[in-house]
């Protein structure tokens, strides 16, 4: 099997993350251990990116390939979701109009929340119009994720 698997401690936690070596790219980061499979590892590049982001290098993820989603909406959400800076928040509205579906907000945050790698794909940074809105691994931890980056009123 070409997977491994490791973990990183982030500002909100352990988050836990899948690597396929044959694919060169990050399938999962979570912040809870469930479906980690493959051999663990201790040293890599997502390992550096992880402590270089807790370390305030914020845009550490920008060269780490992460794995497609499986839908044209997704992986167009997703793609658009990396684009945002860190210490910088967008509004579902907004994701949405970048990600080429103005009048799909919904459906933006239901990608948010089916997002498979937290941090690198950064769905914490996507807040409601009128507050913080919601997050998978709850809002307390989208808010320390918003705090460590600096972004302003959370």
């Amino acid at each position: 099997m070409s997977r491994w698997h490791g973990k990183a401690p982030t500002p909100a936690g352990l988050v836990y993350f899948v690597f396929d070596e044959a694919d060169q790219q990050l399938v999962s980061a979570r912040f809870d251990p469930r479906n980690v499979d493959g051999r663990a590892n201790k040293k890599s590049a997502v390992h550096d990116a992880f402590a270089r982001y807790g370390d305030g290098l914020l845009d550490s993820f920008n060269e780490l390939p992460v794995q497609n989603p499986t839908s044209e909406f997704n992986a167009n959400v997703y793609a658009a979701m990396r684009k945002i800076s860190p210490g910088t928040a967008s509004t579902y509205g907004e994701l949405a109009a970048r990600s080429g579906y103005p009048r799909a907000a919904r459906a933006v945050g239901t990608a948010c929340g089916r997002n498979e790698i937290v941090i690198v794909i950064p769905c914490h940074r996507v807040v409601a119009s009128k507050g913080i809105g919601g997050y998978a691994y709850g809002v307390d931890v989208k808010t320390k994720l918003l705090i460590h980056e600096g972004v302003e009123g959370y």
